[in-house]
């Protein structure tokens, strides 16, 4: 599973062609890394049975 809170393999300039996230993924890990912690197994569930379907 991809640990969503280390920062040492993403890039902090998201405006050079060469980044590694796109702007719209930027935004959502930023929004992402601010919910609380019992909020991200609720939404870690949803994105599991999204991508079972």
């Amino acid at each position: 599973m991809l640990d969503q809170d280390n920062k040492e393999n993403i890039r902090g300039d998201n405006t050079s062609e060469n980044s590694e996230l796109t702007q719209d993924e930027s935004n959502l890990l930023t929004w992402y890394r601010e919910v609380p912690e019992a909020d991200r197994g609720y939404i870690l569930r949803i994105a599991q049975s999204l991508a079972a379907l």
